[in-house]
């Protein structure tokens, strides 16, 4: 966290230590720059230090979702689908850019503190790739295996080829901890032996009070099957009808 001499603004430095990774900061950054959504963490600016780049964001004021979740403050229905309504606009956003995600965890989606209540705001970048378009009679190669294990999808994790369906996979998981209010690792967040999500087990989780299409909605993201898993046009549509309804 730093401050603005000059106008007195706080802002994060997000610290580059390793000369390896300038160019993946560059990268970062440069995407970053290109990126402008109330639900995507703004770009400040950049210094360099003794031939370092480090990129400066908005300071969020509330942590982020994971902490938010973990906490034993009330969370409204209508709270848990205005947050996941946040991220979902927020990939919309990205997606519409031809960029993905690769790394959309309850860590990664920061939390805003308001008068009102709680915006939610999607960050790090710094996996974020090309949405790939494998034309036909091409040979596809698999992207690397990148992204934190409990929230990447089922093709990513047995090396298969993926695309941006691999962040609606990560999103349900988003959601399910949204809904039940468990960390994502396995041991609290049922799961099956491919990867999947136990929708047996994990309907056991959750109160009678749960709006049904929101639940339904968490169930289609961790599909099996990336085809089968909704846009996140179609998923903002969803939450927006949800959302009038509480």
């Amino acid at each position: 966290q730093v401050r603005h001499r000059q106008s007195g603004q706080i802002m994060v430095l997000k610290m580059n230590k390793l000369t390896s990774n300038r160019a993946n900061m560059l990268r970062e950054v440069q995407l970053m720059n290109r990126l402008s959504h109330p639900n995507i963490l703004r770009f400040m600016g950049v210094c360099v230090h003794q031939g370092q780049l480090h990129a400066l964001t908005e300071y969020i004021n509330g942590g982020n979702l994971e902490q938010l979740l973990d906490s034993p403050v009330p969370l409204s229905w209508s709270m848990r689908v205005k947050l996941a309504l946040d991220i979902a606009r927020g990939l919309r956003y990205l997606h519409s850019k031809g960029i993905f995600h690769r790394d959309l965890t309850s860590k990664n989606c920061l939390v805003r503190c308001e008068a009102n209540g709680y915006t939610a705001v999607v960050g790090d970048f710094g996996l974020a790739e090309k949405i790939p378009t494998y034309s036909e009679g091409c040979e596809k190669e698999p992207l690397a295996v990148v992204g934190s294990p409990y929230w990447m999808a089922p093709e990513v994790l047995r090396g298969e080829i993926y695309n941006e369906k691999a962040d609606v996979f990560a999103y349900g998981i988003i959601l399910c901890e949204t809904i039940a209010r468990v960390p994502a690792d396995p041991d609290y967040l049922p799961r099956t032996e491919d990867f999947g999500l136990d929708i047996t087990t994990f309907r056991t989780m959750v109160g009678i009070d749960c709006p049904a299409a929101f639940l339904q909605l968490t169930f289609h993201c961790c599909s099996m099957e990336p085809t089968s898993r909704p846009s996140f046009l179609e998923i903002t549509q969803c939450l927006e009808v949800v959302l009038q309804h509480q």
